[in-house]
């Protein structure tokens, strides 16, 4: 015999999440926040038993998969990554040491060249291109001569030169600092009611390691874990996260 109170409560389906006011897009399969408690228990007696039993730590995780990897989400959900923009045209890179060979094609750092070059030995002796070394500029490799008289197989030489950039954007991983900054997660998942859920975590932050799949044959969706700060200026037993059921006219849009 069912026992169904109310069907309304019966949670199917995840939700659309919302970082700092931004949708993250689609999510992938099971969303999962979990409040992890640890007490103290207090035992007395004989037999023993639990007498007192106190709450000593607790912590909130987010546990969830993003299907699509946006970089610009990935710098807000890190903001210890550095952001990176490149507009299109051209910059120019002076004294790169890379190391001439005779069967070897070196990779300069920025790839292809526009236009000339300068190299020159470390001690600033000046090469020729086609007597001491070859400069392939579409490829942006360089490689030696094998009759040259100024370098030497396997030497190093400094290669100043003009590369060509394009309209680019990304982020940049370390070498940066630690960052004390969080972020305002809401979830809002719909009841059949036409009202919605609404898990708001005030101030999170990625816990754990940022790994990215490139998979052969399927989907490689953005694993994250986010854990909670407490946000000491909300009031007590609602400084992690709060839980409400709440009308589509405070959903983002006015929901869906």
């Amino acid at each position: 015999m069912a026992n169904v109170r109310n069907s309304n409560d019966i949670v199917l389906g995840s939700g659309r999440m919302f970082v700092d006011g931004e949708d993250v897009g689609q999510l992938k399969d099971d969303l999962t926040f979990e409040h992890g408690k640890e007490t103290y228990d207090l035992k007395a007696g004989f037999p023993a038993t639990v007498v007192l039993s106190a709450l000593v730590s607790e912590e909130l995780t987010l546990s969830f998969n993003l299907l699509e990897t946006n970089l610009d989400m990935v710098c807000r959900l890190m903001p210890e990554y550095d952001p990176v923009t490149e507009n299109a045209g051209t910059a120019t890179v002076a004294d790169e040491l890379v190391t001439l060979f005779d069967s070897v094609h070196t990779m300069l750092g920025k790839g292809r060249v526009e236009g000339d070059a300068t190299v020159t030995t470390v001690d600033g002796t000046a090469l020729t291109e086609g007597v001491d070394y070859y400069l392939d500029r579409l490829n942006g490799t360089i490689y030696r001569v094998p009759d040259s008289a100024k370098i030497a197989d396997g030497d190093d030489v400094k290669v100043s030169y003009t590369y060509k950039t394009y309209e680019s954007k990304g982020f940049g991983v370390g070498g940066g600092t630690s960052t004390d900054k969080t972020f305002r997660v809401d979830f809002y998942h719909k009841r059949r009611d036409g009202k919605y859920r609404h898990v708001r975590i005030w101030k999170g932050k990625v816990k754990g390691n940022f790994s990215m799949a490139f998979k052969e044959a399927s989907e490689s969706p953005l694993a994250v874990e986010v854990t909670a700060i407490a946000d000491s200026t909300k009031p007590a037993g609602r400084q992690l996260m709060t839980v409400m059921d709440v009308p589509a006219e405070v959903v983002p849009g006015g929901g869906w």
